[in-house]
């Protein structure tokens, strides 16, 4: 087998998954594989997103361990993951902007607090020294 053989090997998913079932390497890699595609759509579920990537993104450098190299399942597992951290900061950054900005937001936002804490958000917010403008 020449350096080319070795080279299928080693890029092929399949024959890594097949041939290294023991491998702990390699169900670091695949399970970091499964958890960034996972963080994609559940960016949009509170924190969930944010977590799940970055987790993915730590399985995969780990799977590493001593080879030259990551393996292909971990190299996607980093760039979906990337992907679902960043979209998970982007859902967050601009449900922040809306209530902050949005009138019909902000007086869902008080509602749910008077009903939660007795006191509304905007309330609270006095108290810290924050004033936001109505718009």
């Amino acid at each position: 087998m020449g350096d080319g053989d070795n080279q299928y090997f080693y890029n092929n998913y399949n024959y890594n998954k097949a041939h290294n079932e023991l491998d702990k390497h390699v169900n670091l890699a695949t399970l970091s594989l499964v958890l960034g595609l996972i963080s994609i759509p559940f960016c949009f579920f509170m924190y969930t997103g944010i977590i799940l990537g970055g987790i993915a993104i730590v399985m995969a450098i780990l799977s590493k361990g001593t080879a030259q190299r990551l393996l292909p399942q971990a190299k996607k597992g980093i760039f979906y993951g990337s992907i679902g951290v960043v979209l998970g900061y982007a859902v967050l950054i601009s449900s922040i902007h809306n209530l902050v900005t949005d009138p019909t937001y902000r007086q869902q936002l008080n509602q749910f607090s008077e009903q939660y804490y007795g006191e509304s958000m905007d309330d609270m917010l006095k108290e810290l020294g924050v004033e936001l403008q109505a718009q």
